[in-house]
């Protein structure tokens, strides 16, 4: 099996969570079938050009989510994802932007900036051409200085073309697309799941591996319809709660 997985090196954020979130986003947009099985860990280990061990930390990480399971001494497949879904329609706003309003202190740090070539999910959900320049951000929020939630941001480079050149730290991200670059947000459409924290996530929040997390993936969009920001976002179980309001 030949999976569209990339490493790269100079990414400061750990080669294993590279490979991990990647694999898991397969998953999600089923190129990654439902009982399919993943090539062995040292066929991913000779193919990649990373170690055995780095691909095992990978694949550990998505067993204990539960997006993969093994199967002693036939191999490790891909679980059946939840069935139920529930929809509810609420207020489009980011999560700095709830922080703010409840004034609750918050901050980001940037942890990393770089353009990547859009291939694969980012095609999809961006709706831009294979090879575009797309702009990933990896920040970090804090609520009342205690690091609170990861995000892993996406957006075309075509729609804020000197984005990086801008000081994000401490500036909502929504309010500099929509005010220097007069982009005016609509929607989104998110989707939240359980998990639980592993190494690199709990380095970053300082929660021990295996903590509750909650796992958010939003896709904004523009009031003419177009994608422009994707997001998967990791926030603190033991500091959050999800409240809804809905209405009958």
């Amino acid at each position: 099996m030949d999976l569209p997985v990339f490493i790269d090196r100079d990414n400061p954020t750990p080669i294993y969570y590279q490979l991990k979130e990647q694999l898991a986003l397969l998953i999600r947009n089923g190129e990654l079938a439902v009982s399919a099985q993943l090539p062995s860990e040292p066929d991913l280990s000779e193919g990649l050009g990373i170690s055995r061990g780095t691909v095992r930390q990978a694949i550990d990480a998505l067993v204990d989510e539960g997006r993969l399971k093994r199967v002693h001494g036939v191999g490790t497949f891909v679980t059946e994802p939840p069935r139920t879904s529930l929809f509810i329609t609420q207020r489009f706003t980011s999560f700095a932007e709830d922080m703010r309003e409840m004034n609750v202190p918050f901050s980001t740090r940037l942890i990393t900036q770089r353009r990547v070539q859009a291939e694969g999910r980012l095609v999809t959900k961006l709706q831009v051409a294979p090879g575009e320049s797309v702009l990933h951000l990896e920040r970090l929020g804090y609520a009342d200085r205690q690091p609170f939630v990861i995000s892993f941001t996406y957006i075309p480079e075509a729609l804020c073309p000197d984005l990086f050149d801008k000081n994000l730290d401490n500036h909502l991200l929504y309010d500099v697309l929509e005010r220097d670059y007069g982009l005016r947000l609509a929607r989104a459409e998110r989707t939240l799941e359980a998990s639980v924290a592993d190494d690199y996530e709990s380095s970053l929040l300082k929660i021990p591996v295996g903590s509750p997390i909650h796992f958010m993936h939003s896709l904004a969009y523009l009031d003419d319809g177009r994608p422009v920001e994707y997001s998967r976002l990791r926030f603190r179980g033991d500091m959050s709660r999800i409240h809804f309001e809905v209405r009958r």
